[in-house]
C-alpha cells in the first residue's frame, strides 16, 4: 500500500570538522572503506568547472519518480547551506527535474532570505535601544534630578557605532546647548564594548559547548597579529587606489577634495533651504556631510567622473577624521558629570545590554534558517560594541572566515545606511518630548519582528 510522500525534519548532522578532512580523501578510498555501498555510478559526472576539485558535505538526499520534481522543490526550501543534494530519480535519463530556473532560485533566493532574517533582527535591535533608551533614561531622570535632557537617546548611538556615533549625536546636542551629553555618550560608548565583550565571549563558550556553532566545536586561539602587532603578508590590504597620474594631482588632495565639496554642497543645501523654512537650521553638521555627499555622488555620475572618486580610500580617511574627532572628545570628558552619575549609566548600560542580548539570540534562532549562532553573536556585538566587536565575537567560533554572518551585516549596513540620519534627528525630537523618538523606535522595532515572525519563523520539529 502507498504511504505517499514522506518529508523527514530531523537530521543527525556530523561535525564539520571531520567532514572538512575528506576534502583531502579521494572519494574512491571513501567509498572503499564503505564497502561500496555509497558510491555513485561513473556516469554521473561534473557538468561545470568548479576552482575547488573536491567537494564534502552532508548530503540531502531525496528520492522521486521519473520526471516528478515535487520533492525536490520541496527540499529546496529545506536544505540548507553546505548541503549536498543527491536526488534519485529511478535513473531516468529523458527528463531533467533541475534546470536553470531552480538553480537561480537556489542561489539566490536562499541568499537573499539569508540577508532579510539578519536585518529583521539587527534593526529590531535599534529601534528597542531607541525606544527603551529614551524612556529609561527619562525613567532614571526622576531618581537622578540633574542628569541632562535626552541623555537617554544616547545609548542608541553609543551602542550601535561606538565612540563614532556618540560623538556625532553628541556634537548635535552640543549645537542644541547640552553639551554634557557628549561625555555621556562617550562613557556609554566604552561601557558597551566592555559588556560586548564579556558577555559576547561567555555566549561564546556556551554556544560551543551546545553545540549552536556550525564551525567549531571548542574555542579556538587567535593569531598573535589578529589582537595587536604586524599583520602578515598575505593578510595586509591597500587602503586605496589611485585614480590618476601623481603628475596631474595628488590622489590625497583629490581625496580630501571631494569631502570638502561633499561639506560645502552640504551647507549650500541648508543655506538654500533656509531662505524658505528657517526651522531647518537646526539641522547638525552630520546631516549636511551626509546630504552633500549624496549630491556629490550623484553628480559625479551624471558627468561620468565618479571612476576618479575612490570610495576606499574615503572611508578609511572618514574613519580617521572620526578617530580625530572621537580623541578630542575623550580629551573634554565632563569628568564631575560622569562620577556623579555613574550610577544611573551602570544601571542603564546592564538594562538596554540584557534587552539586546535576549532579542539578538531569540531572534535569530527563530527567524534564522542558517548559522543563528554566528548571526547572533555578529548582532549582539554591533548592538552593544562596534562592527569590530561583532566580527570579533564571530571570529572566536569562526576562525577560518567561512560564515556568512559578516557579509550579512554588510548588506544590512548598506540597506540601512539611512538610519545614520537619527544622530541628527533625534536630538531635535528630544527637544520636544519622549514622543517621537519612542514612537518611531517602538514601531520600527515591532515591524521587523512582525516580519521576522511571518516571514522566517521557523516551525517546531517534529
Amino acid at each position: 500500500m502507498s504511504v505517499g510522500k514522506r518529508i523527514y525534519l530531523k537530521r543527525e548532522l556530523p561535525d564539520p570538522e571531520i567532514v572538512n578532512q575528506f576534502k583531502a580523501i579521494p572519494a574512491s578510498n571513501t567509498a572503499d572503506v564503505m564497502g561500496r555501498s555509497c558510491a555513485m555510478n561513473p556516469r554521473i559526472r561534473l557538468v561545470s568547472k568548479p576552482k575547488a576539485q573536491m567537494m564534502a558535505g552532508p548530503a540531502y538526499t531525496v528520492k522521486g519518480r521519473a520526471g516528478d520534481n515535487l520533492a525536490l522543490h520541496a527540499a529546496l526550501n529545506l536544505c540548507g547551506e553546505g548541503d549536498v543534494l543527491v536526488v534519485s530519480n529511478e535513473e531516468d535519463n529523458t527528463r531533467a527535474l533541475m534546470g536553470e530556473v531552480m538553480m537561480a532560485y537556489l542561489k539566490y533566493t536562499k541568499k537573499i532570505a539569508g540577508f532579510l532574517d539578519y536585518i529583521c533582527v539587527e534593526q529590531a535591535i535599534y529601534g528597542m535601544q531607541m525606544c527603551l533608551g529614551a524612556g529609561l533614561g527619562a525613567a532614571l531622570a526622576l531618581l537622578w534630578p540633574g542628569l541632562p535632557l535626552g541623555w537617554g537617546s544616547m545609548g542608541v548611538f553609543a551602542f550601535q557605532g561606538g565612540h563614532g556615533n556618540a560623538g556625532a549625536a553628541g556634537q548635535t546636542y552640543t549645537e542644541l546647548g547640552i553639551p554634557e551629553n557628549l561625555s555621556i555618550g562617550m562613557v556609554l560608548a566604552t561601557f558597551g564594548l566592555i559588556v560586548a565583550m564579556l558577555a559576547g565571549m561567555i555566549m561564546v563558550n556556551v554556544g560551543v559547548r551546545r553545540g549552536w556553532s556550525k564551525f567549531v566545536r571548542n574555542p579556538q586561539k587567535q593569531p598573535s597579529w589578529y589582537y595587536g602587532g604586524a599583520l602578515p603578508e598575505d593578510k595586509r590590504s591597500p587602503i586605496g587606489q589611485t585614480v590618476t597620474s601623481s603628475i596631474s594631482i595628488n590622489h590625497l588632495a583629490l581625496q580630501a577634495g571631494w569631502l570638502l565639496t561633499a561639506v560645502f554642497a552640504g551647507r549650500m543645501l541648508i543655506q538654500l533651504v533656509g531662505l524658505v523654512w528657517d526651522g531647518v537650521s537646526v539641522l547638525p553638521t552630520v546631516i549636511q556631510g551626509i546630504l552633500g555627499g549624496a549630491i556629490v555622488w550623484n553628480a559625479a555620475r551624471l558627468v561620468k567622473l565618479e571612476h576618479f572618486i575612490d570610495v576606499k580610500f574615503i572611508h578609511q580617511m572618514s574613519g580617521f577624521l572620526l578617530e580625530v574627532v572621537v580623541l578630542t572628545a575623550m580629551a573634554t570628558l565632563d569628568l564631575e558629570l560622569i562620577s556623579t552619575f555613574i550610577i544611573p549609566i551602570v544601571v542603564y548600560t546592564l538594562i538596554c545590554s540584557s534587552v539586546t542580548l535576549m532579542i539578538a539570540f531569540g531572534g535569530c534562532k527563530l527567524f534564522c534558517r542558517e548559522e543563528w549562532f554566528e548571526k547572533a553573536l555578529m548582532a549582539y556585538g554591533v548592538g552593544t560594541g562596534n562592527t569590530a566587536t561583532g566580527l570579533a565575537l564571530v571570529r572566536a567560533v569562526d576562525p577560518d572566515s567561512q560564515s556568512s554572518a559578516p557579509d550579512n551585516h554588510g548588506v544590512y549596513s548598506a540597506v540601512m545606511c539611512w538610519k545614520e540620519a537619527f544622530a541628527g534627528l533625534v536630538p531635535v525630537w528630544m527637544m520636544t518630548g519622549l514622543g517621537m523618538t519612542m514612537g518611531v523606535g517602538a514601531i520600527m522595532c515591532a515591524v521587523c519582528l512582525g516580519v521576522g515572525f511571518v516571514l522566517f519563523a521557523r516551525p517546531k520539529k517534529a
